[in-house]
């Protein structure tokens, strides 16, 4: 999936799931936000959330694509990458961590898993 439409159609479905968080790294900083988020698409950039409001903005391009992850120990993600092979923000569906037991539910990481991982995403680790 390179396709920006591909992309940010993709992207909507988890961000609508609930219990999740967009994660947003840099080399000093990360950002979580958490909660049901809106997708916007501008002329050059994308809005995850509400403008006046907790949000993010992303720049989607052609040739970014959509990976699956689910480590051993942290939650499992729906990643945007960059063409260039670098994260340009996560969407962790909380909840899915096998090794938080208090806060692991087996359901609803199956269910993530079958609904996150098949045809439009690549698989990681």
């Amino acid at each position: 999936m390179t396709g920006r439409g591909q992309i940010l159609a993709a992207l909507e479905a988890p961000l609508a799931f609930g219990d999740t968080s967009v994660i947003v790294r840099s080399s000093r900083a990360i950002a979580e936000v958490h909660g049901l988020l809106t997708l916007r698409q501008g002329a050059e950039w994308v809005t995850l959330g509400e403008e006046g409001q907790t949000h993010v903005h992303l720049k989607v391009e052609d040739g970014c694509r959509l990976r699956y992850r689910q480590q051993e120990e942290g939650n499992a993600a729906l990643e945007l990458v960059g063409a260039d092979g670098d994260v340009l923000c996560r969407v962790s569906f909380r909840g899915t961590n096998r090794a938080q037991t208090e806060n692991y539910s087996s359901e609803r990481a199956a269910k993530i898993h079958e609904r996150f991982s098949g045809p439009g995403t690549c698989a990681g680790t």
